[in-house]
Order: C-alpha cells, then sequence, then structure tokens
C-alpha cells in the first residue's frame, strides 16, 4: 500500500469549513406538534394570540381596584363590599366598582373594573363584606392577557430544537402541526479482524464489538433512525460492499474502525472510491485519525476503532454533523457548565485534549474527577458524565482549575 501523508486539522476548522458548509438537501415534513419533540422548526413559528388571552389572577383571595387598598394597614384596614365570585373557566358579569370586591380563585379570569387581586392571606372576611389589610399597586398578582405569549412573536425560532416549553406554548395556541426539518438516516459499518460479535466466543486476540452497538443506543435516544451492516474484515472488497449498503440505505455513513494509517486500514481508500476526502485527522485526543468525506448528496465519517477515541469523536464530530443536516441553527458542541478539576491532568501539547470525567457536587459548585486510561479501554464512557476541554497549546490543567466540561446529556 502506498504510504500516505496526514496533516492533521484543528477541530474547528472542521466545523467551520467542513460541518457548516455542508448542502446536504434536508426535506421539510410537518409533524403533529406532539410528536416534533427534538426536531428542528424548519420556519419560524408565530403566536396566532395572546396567551393567556385574558387578564388572570396569579393568586386565591379578592379582585379589587388597588387604589382602595391605599394606606391600609393592621391597624388600619380597608373595608370593601364582595358583590361577587368569579368560578374557573367562567368570565364574570358585571363590572366592580370603588368600594366593591369580588372572590377570584388562582388563575381566574380578572372581572371588568379590577385592576389588582389581593392574597386571601391579607383578608379576613365578615358575611357580605372583607377587611383589607394590606395594599397593593395595580397590576399586582395579576398575570396580563399577553404576558406569556403576545400575538405575532416567533414562539419558535427556524432551526431551533423543539423542547417540552414549546410544546406546551404551542398546543396551548391551538397550533398542532408544524413543520420541522426530517432527520437523517445512519448507517453504520463495523469493521476489524480483531473484532467480533458480542454473541460469539473470542480468543485473547479478539474484542466483541461494542462500538457500534452503544452508537446505535445513543443515535436511537435522540430519535435519529439507525441501521447497522454486518462485521465487516480488514479486506478492501469488504469495505467497499458494506460502505456501499450504507449508501444507499442512509444520509450518514459511520464506518467504525479502519481510520488508521495500518497496512489494514481500508477506510481512506473505501472514501475515495465513493467519493472525496475532505479531511484525514483532527488535532484532538483522543480521536485523532477521523475522516471525513462526502459523496454528491451523502456522508462519510472513517472514526477509529478504540472505545475512547470512537466516543469522543462521535460526540465531537458525528454528533454535530447530524445536527446540521437536522436543520439546526447550533451544531457545535456547547459548553454544558464551567468546573473545577480534582487533580493535575498532565498532557502533550500538540493537539486538544479531552478527559473523560465524573462530577461531584462541593461546596455549591461542581468537581470534575477524571477518569483517565488508554483509549483502548471502555469502562470510562461508562462511568462517565461528560468531558473536559485541554485547550491547544496547553500544558494539561491544573489541581482546582476552572475548565470547560461537556454533557453527554447535551446532544
Amino acid at each position: 500500500m502506498k504510504k500516505r501523508f496526514q496533516v492533521f486539522v484543528p477541530r474547528t476548522e472542521v466545523y467551520e469549513k467542513f460541518i457548516d458548509k455542508l448542502n446536504i438537501r434536508t426535506e421539510i415534513i410537518e409533524l403533529n406538534t406532539e410528536k416534533s419533540i427534538g426536531y428542528a422548526a424548519a420556519e419560524d413559528i408565530l403566536s396566532p394570540e395572546n396567551l393567556p388571552g385574558f387578564d388572570k389572577s396569579t393568586i386565591d383571595g379578592y379582585a379589587v381596584i388597588a387604589e382602595d387598598t391605599f394606606g391600609v394597614s393592621d391597624g388600619n384596614p380597608a373595608f370593601l363590599k364582595i358583590v361577587g365570585e368569579v368560578f374557573m373557566g367562567e368570565e364574570y358579569i358585571g363590572e366592580i366598582k370603588s368600594g366593591e370586591c369580588v372572590k377570584i380563585p388562582t388563575g381566574g379570569m380578572l372581572p371588568d373594573g379590577a385592576n389588582a387581586c389581593i392574597m386571601i392571606e391579607n383578608t379576613k372576611e365578615f358575611g357580605k363584606r372583607v377587611e383589607i389589610y394590606k395594599s397593593v399597586a395595580p397590576g399586582e398578582n395579576i398575570l396580563k392577557k399577553d404576558e406569556d405569549v403576545k400575538k405575532d412573536s416567533i414562539v419558535v425560532k427556524k432551526g431551533e430544537k423543539i423542547n417540552t416549553g414549546h410544546i406546551h406554548n404551542l398546543m396551548s395556541l391551538g397550533i398542532t402541526k408544524i413543520k420541522v426539518y426530517k432527520k437523517p438516516k445512519v448507517c453504520i459499518v463495523p469493521t476489524g479482524d480483531e473484532v467480533v460479535e458480542p454473541s460469539e466466543n473470542r480468543i485473547k486476540t479478539q474484542i466483541r464489538d461494542g462500538n457500534s452497538y452503544a452508537l446505535m443506543a445513543w443515535l436511537k435516544l435522540q430519535g435519529i433512525d439507525v441501521e447497522r451492516y454486518r462485521l465487516i474484515k480488514d479486506d478492501p472488497e469488504e469495505f467497499k460492499e458494506g460502505v456501499k449498503w450504507a449508501l444507499e440505505n442512509g444520509d450518514i455513513v459511520v464506518i467504525s474502525g479502519g481510520s488508521s494509517l495500518g497496512s489494514k486500514d481500508y477506510s481512506l481508500s473505501t472514501i475515495e472510491h465513493f467519493g472525496e476526502v475532505l479531511y484525514n485527522g483532527v488535532q484532538v485526543k483522543p480521536g485523532k485519525p477521523v475522516i471525513f468525506g462526502k459523496t454528491d448528496e451523502k456522508i462519510i465519517l472513517g472514526l477509529p476503532g478504540n472505545p475512547t477515541s470512537f466516543v469522543v469523536s462521535s460526540y465531537l464530530f458525528l454528533f454535530p454533523t447530524i445536527r446540521k443536516i437536522s436543520g439546526f441553527s447550533n451544531f457545535i458542541p456547547k459548553v454544558d457548565k464551567y468546573v473545577r478539576i480534582s487533580t493535575n491532568v498532565p498532557t502533550a501539547q500538540g493537539r486538544e485534549r479531552f478527559i473523560f470525567v465524573k462530577l461531584e457536587r462541593k461546596n455549591n459548585e461542581f468537581l470534575a474527577h477524571p477518569i483517565l486510561g488508554e483509549s483502548g479501554i471502555a469502562s470510562p464512557f461508562r462511568m462517565a458524565d461528560g468531558i473536559v476541554r485541554i485547550p491547544l497549546g496547553k500544558e494539561g490543567l491544573y489541581k482546582d482549575e476552572i475548565c470547560e466540561f461537556y454533557s453527554f446529556k447535551n446532544i
């Protein structure tokens, strides 16, 4: 095999010059709103009306004219006449005049004439009259008719990920169908002479395939349609056969293993056979031997086979690619929080480093405990809450240093 040379690129360059520039057509579909969780909105969704749509009380008590309560106290109460009661889901007929009040529950519609509500704890009722012991200002304890959502305001921005709060607002506004971007389908091609299926017995030099099954589970948690090809050996024709199947059946192809420069690593040549290689290697540890390729309408990623490298490269590069093709305006992994590292973590310069960590809440802050190990072991992924970042060119982290934490829950 001809010797190949790699030019490793920074992670940010992959985001800016590859993923952000992807021009893959994303289909727009219409979904029932309650089924749109996790999708990206395909257009700005505007509110057709105000929400809640009427002025309402935020407390149990009495609807009053605020000016009737000015200057009152425990020793100098105001006396108001109770002229009626508001019931949930019903509009009060009539208008409150000075010296009058109406009983009202939390969420009840404010009667005409009233401009504030007073808590029942600050009153004492005597038959048809009530003593008021606390003054209220106009608008106090009232939710205005457009205070939650204003008519014609944007409820969901184009490219924004639909969450449960959006669904609550949308359904409350009577928006039962919305347009979203269809999520891509991912096809995984697991490879390696040393890899066997989980159901098979193995010899000492073999490992069972955990990578592809873990990735399938991870993708399914995000609502991604995913399919796995059979495990293939390190043979160029088998690589081509597997990738051909994946290109025919999916939008994004993931080759698990075979991305290094060994004499039997065929990911690079296979991607070149079907399309174009854009990047071959990144300045990231673990996860250096990542290959980025594309055909006219499909993406091919060659990911390293070592478990920790596979996990980190999936998080840093596969999931952003999926988010971009899924229509999300924000696809780059975001810092979840800033944490304090619990011990010194030395590292060599030259590559951006990511360390698996377990978080501990301590003294109103988060302490990050490193889970160290070589890229060939899988346990850190099971034990970790996420990863912390050591910037490119920095010689590690010192104990108690504040650093960026990226959560595995934020995909």
